[in-house]
């Protein structure tokens, strides 16, 4: 759901990203704060910015994400000081909010071939975007909301059976992109350098100290990284208990 006049903010937004805007070439994305049904967003609904940081590798070795919400009061100026531009650099994209030029889709779109991947569409989007000369920024201000709870059951798949297969294939492909190799990637910039802007080694699954502010100082967030390290994406992540109790009632209705 959106704010009112969301796309004249977005707009505005997207023109102050400097060199980058005039050439196409800025996305802004962040993860929307959540809200609950039946009542939405409300009058009283969240409109600090959130920045997306690194948070940890999975088992199946992809880079999990979350999103940190800044403080009211911080405010980021870049040295294009005329663009007044308060968009706040970023390396990660999210999949569930993203502004651009339409242009970017005849350059940089959504690998279609990922067949069966939840986790990991966003890192292959970032890191190919990245080397195609992108600039992600996040906006200093929310103006969409997304509910975060879930029905685990919409999304089990149960009448592919070649769907893990086409998951780890999926997920190999990530592997490779993110280290420089594989399709999709651009020739602008390299995907050595993505990483070690974000603080990530992808080779040792690794992360950085301090990469969880994603450049910006400690006090810019309104809670500190162990204090809250679930974030807005901690309803992201399925436990296996709770798989395991969605695949067993599935089986009563399926025989399986």
């Amino acid at each position: 759901r959106f704010r009112p006049n969301w796309d004249e903010y977005l707009i505005a937004q997207l023109h102050k990203c400097g060199s980058s805007s005039e050439k196409g070439k800025a996305v802004l994305t962040a993860y929307p704060p959540g809200y609950e049904l039946p009542c939405g967003p409300g009058e009283d609904a969240e409109t600090r910015g959130t920045i997306l940081v690194p948070w940890k590798f999975g088992d199946d070795g992809i880079l999990r994400q979350k999103g940190r919400l800044l403080r009211r009061e911080y405010t980021h100026s870049d040295s294009f000081g005329q663009n007044h531009n308060d968009n706040i650099p970023c390396l990660l994209y999210a999949g569930g909010f993203n502004f651009f030029q339409s242009s970017l889709l005849d350059v940089c779109s959504y690998d279609r071939k990922l067949h069966g991947l939840f986790f990991g569409e966003e890192i292959s989007m970032a890191v190919r975007l990245f080397t195609h000369g992108y600039d992600l920024f996040a906006p200093p201000e929310s103006v969409c909301y997304h509910l975060w709870k879930r029905n685990p059951l919409r999304n089990i798949a149960i009448h592919r059976q070649n769907l893990a297969v086409e998951k780890e294939d999926a997920i190999s492909v990530v592997r490779e992109q993110v280290r420089g190799r594989g399709r999709g990637l651009g020739t602008i910039r390299v995907a050595e350098q993505f990483a070690l802007q974000l603080g990530v080694n992808f080779e040792t699954l690794t992360l950085s100290d301090g990469c969880e502010n994603a450049n910006l100082d400690s006090d810019a967030f309104v809670s500190s990284f162990r204090d809250n390290p679930a974030a807005i994406s901690d309803c992201m992540d399925l436990s296996k208990e709770n798989i395991n109790q969605v695949m067993a009632l599935v089986s009563q209705f399926t025989g399986h």
